[in-house]
C-alpha cells in the first residue's frame, strides 16, 4: 500500500525546489504525530503557512479537505505501524548479522547497532547525506523512524538548515570522502556539530573521523557500489529491526 507519508515523502525527497510545497511536507515530517489532533487553523498558525498554499499542496494529493487529509495521514499512520508490528513477528537481528559481511564479530556488530540506535532515540531530528542512490536506499528507515515520531530529512544543499547536537547526521559514503569534502565546502551547515554516523567501506575513518561525535560503521568492500548498496540495505534492515525491539515495543 503507498500510504500517504510516502507520497509526501516522495516530494519532498526528490523536489529541487524550497518552496512552500517543500516546507508544507517538512513541517508535516517534524509534526507528523501531531497530526491527529492539529486543526487547519493550528496547522496554518504553526507553520506560518497561507490557506491558499496549503490547499494546493493537498489538492496535488488529491484532497479536496483539509480535514480529509488529516484523516487519511492519520488512518494511514495506523496502517503503517500494524505493517511494523506484522513485520517484526519472528524477525531477528541476530540473523541478519551472522549472515552479513563484516569486518567483526557477531558481538560487535549487535552493539554498534545497539549504539547507533541510541543515538538515534535521543535525536531530535536526523539528516541523512550522501549521494541520491545510495540514500535512497534508507527511505524504508526514513519512513519508519517517522511513524515513530522522530524527524527524519535528507540533506539538500537549498535547505540553510544549521546542525546542533542534538541532530544525528548520517553519511553514506563507501571512500568516506564525501564527509570529508562536506565540511570543507558547507561549513556553514556545522556537520561535526551534530552526533555523525559514517557508513563507509575505508577502513581508514576508523581512524581519522572515529570519536565520541562520531561513531564510524565500517563495512568491508573495495568501492564497489553494487556490493554497498546491499550493505546499505542490510544496515538500514538491521537498524529499523533493532531500533522497533529496543525502543518501541
Amino acid at each position: 500500500m503507498n500510504i500517504l507519508l510516502s507520497r509526501i515523502l516522495t516530494y519532498l525527497n526528490g523536489t529541487l525546489f524550497h518552496d512552500y510545497y517543500y516546507k508544507i511536507c517538512t513541517f508535516i515530517v517534524f509534526h507528523y504525530l501531531e497530526m491527529d489532533h492539529m486543526s487547519e487553523e493550528d496547522f496554518l498558525k504553526k507553520g506560518a503557512f497561507k490557506k491558499e498554499e496549503l490547499y494546493s499542496f493537498i489538492s496535488l494529493l488529491g484532497f479536496n479537505q483539509y480535514e480529509e487529509f488529516r484523516e487519511t495521514l492519520i488512518t494511514h499512520h495506523e496502517t503503517r505501524c500494524n505493517q511494523i508490528r506484522v513485520r517484526m513477528i519472528g524477525a531477528s537481528s541476530e540473523e541478519l548479522i551472522h549472515n552479513m559481511d563484516k569486518a567483526c564479530s557477531d558481538e560487535e556488530m549487535k552493539k554498534e547497532i545497539s549504539d547507533i540506535c541510541k543515538k538515534l532515540f535521543k535525536a531530535k531530528r536526523i539528516v541523512i547525506f550522501g549521494a541520491l542512490y545510495p540514500i535512497s536506499i534508507a527511505i524504508e528507515l526514513q519512513t519508519d523512524m517517522i511513524t515513530f515520531g522522530k524527524p527524519f530529512i535528507q540533506y539538500h544543499n537549498y535547505d540553510p538548515i544549521v546542525m546542533d547536537e542534538n541532530d544525528v547526521a548520517i553519511v553514506i559514503s563507501a571512500t568516506g570522502r564525501y564527509l570529508e569534502g562536506f565540511k570543507k565546502s558547507r561549513s556553514e551547515v556545522h556537520i561535526e556539530r551534530a552526533q555523525t554516523i559514517l557508513i563507509t567501506q575505508n577502513k581508514r575513518y576508523l581512524r581519522t573521523e572515529s570519536n565520541e561525535n562520531c561513531h564510524v560503521l565500517f563495512v568491508p568492500g573495495k568501492f564497489d557500489s553494487i556490493n554497498f548498496n546491499y550493505q546499505i540495505m542490510t544496515v538500514c534492515d538491521l537498524i529499523r529491526i533493532h531500533y522497533y525491539q529496543q525502543y518501541y515495543l
